[in-house]
């Protein structure tokens, strides 16, 4: 007899199995005294390094990152993690949430205490421009500071003579105060009667 004619099956050997990793921990960075930090998977971050798979190698995670912007120097990452095999397989993507803030206090010096004097009306000029202005406004990341002050006014020992109490302040734009200082302003007058 003669022999059947041959026949051809296909075997097709398919992975379908994702590969699997874990996303770094959400975390809170904060920034130095230049304004700096280092919010990269290789810095202060976090890294996968747990990527595993039943067939492929090698894997390493992607990322892709969307910023918002908070106050000036301050911002949140959505880090969105992804990974694929080899074949195509991809993992479920892994969010994790990058806080970077800043804590820095403004810094700046009040001016120095001041004696002014009142004219021949009695009065008297307790403006900066008489008295003294901040000059020295700084922050790790904030610009364009400027002091402000609220004045606190009492008679004096004598008639026409006051003692202001200048407290100066200074907040950021993230909200950090630094320390109030005070300035004492003393009106005297000088001028003999007549």
């Amino acid at each position: 007899g003669s022999a059947a004619e041959d026949q051809v099956q296909i075997i097709t050997v398919l992975d379908n199995i994702a590969p699997t990793f874990t996303a770094p921990a959400d975390i809170t960075l904060y920034k130095d005294a230049n304004c700096t930090v280092n919010d990269t998977p290789t810095g202060d971050a976090g890294d996968v390094t747990n990527e595993t798979d039943n067939c492929s190698t090698g894997l390493i995670a992607t990322y892709s990152d969307a910023v918002v912007q908070n106050c000036e120097g301050t911002y949140t990452i959505t880090r969105t993690w992804s990974l694929v095999d080899n074949c195509g397989n991809a993992a479920d993507d892994q969010v994790q949430i990058i806080t970077v803030l800043d804590i820095i206090v403004p810094t700046f010096t009040r001016p120095a205490d001041i004696t002014i004097y009142t004219d021949e009306n009695c009065s008297y000029d307790a403006s900066v421009a008489e008295t003294g202005d901040v000059t020295d406004e700084s922050d790790n990341c904030s610009t364009d500071l400027k002091a402000t002050f609220s004045d606190e006014i009492v008679d004096g020992e004598c008639q026409g003579t006051k003692i202001i109490t200048r407290t100066w302040s200074l907040v950021d734009n993230c909200g950090n105060t630094a320390e109030d200082q005070v300035q004492t302003i003393t009106v005297l007058d000088n001028i003999a009667p007549v």
